[in-house]
Formats: structure tokens, sequence, C-alpha cells
């Protein structure tokens, strides 16, 4: 009698999306050095850079765990300062993409902050996955007061609206 190897935690999918410029490629990169610096056993994260937005959208039936294909879908916020010029197309894209996960009532969280406090806020949206306390599920904890990371999109809209409103031109 030969014993099966057990399987493994399966694969988690992290989705990364945002306008050009706001960090997705490096958070990319230091999200999958923090996770893969953990002890075993643990599950494998898989973190797409800028997925198709059908991927992100789609149903499971593509071979993807999670409810949307994804098991999180993290949103990068527009707090770093953008390329020359491409400030304006970075808002459109940003308010393009909240729209359309909105409609398709896709969850995700928004992730701010410079360097290592990018990575942390990252972290910090991952936690149910690495642990295995929400697997699959993305957390939705009821408000509480705490502006700077909260990631509600709609108090996080007017937030951006304000800041917007107050930049010099």
């Amino acid at each position: 009698m030969t014993a099966r190897p057990e399987p493994g935690p399966a694969p988690r999918h992290i989705a990364l999306l945002g306008a050009a410029g706001t960090g997705k490629t490096r958070l990319a990169r230091e999200l999958l050095a923090a996770l893969d610096n953990r002890p075993t056993p643990h599950p494998t994260f898989l973190v797409a850079d800028n997925p198709p937005l059908a991927a992100v959208l789609g149903a499971s039936a593509d071979g993807l765990s999670g409810q949307h294909g994804f098991d999180r879908v993290l949103l990068m916020g527009l707090d770093l300062p953008a390329p020359a010029g491409l400030a304006a197309a970075q808002e459109a894209v940003d308010q393009q993409l909240r729209l359309t996960l909105a409609n398709a009532e896709v969850p995700y969280t928004v992730v701010y902050g410079q360097g290592p406090q990018r990575l942390a806020h990252a972290l910090d949206a991952l936690q149910g996955l690495r642990d295995g306390s929400q697997a699959g599920v993305q957390a939705r904890n009821p408000w509480v007061w705490a502006c700077d990371t909260c990631s509600d999109p709609g108090c996080e809209r007017r937030l951006l609206s304000d800041l917007l409103a107050r930049r010099p031109r």
C-alpha cells in the first residue's frame, strides 16, 4: 500500500489593478518576496500584475479560485506622485476600474502608502488568506473610524475628490 501525499493548501490568486504609474509591478514583486518568506506549510500565492478585467470579473469556471476568479483584488490608490501629464489619465482609469468592479459586485481593497507602508497595507488586506481564516472570502469589516487605512470606496472617493479640489493648479 502506497501512501498518497497530502495535498498542500490551494493556491491563492491575487489581482493587482490600477492605472499606469500606481506601483502595481513593484508591489507585485514585493508581495511575492514577502509571501515566500513564511514558514511552511502555507498556501502558494499567485500575484497577477494588472490581469485582464475579464479574468477578474469572470466566474471560477476559468479554473481560478474565488467567487470572481481571484481570492483578493487589490486596487492601487492614487497617492504616488503621478508621472508628468498622467494625473488626469490615472484618475479616469481609476474611476473606471472602481465603477466596473462595483457594478460587477467584485469586492476590492484599495492599497495606499509609499514603500514599506504600501506593502504593509497590502499584506494586511491579505491577512485572512495568509492565516486561512477567511480563505476565498473578501473581508468586509463594519465601519471603523480610521480614515488613513479604511479603504471604504465611497469614503475614499470623497477624500480623493476633496484632495484634488485643494491641489494647486
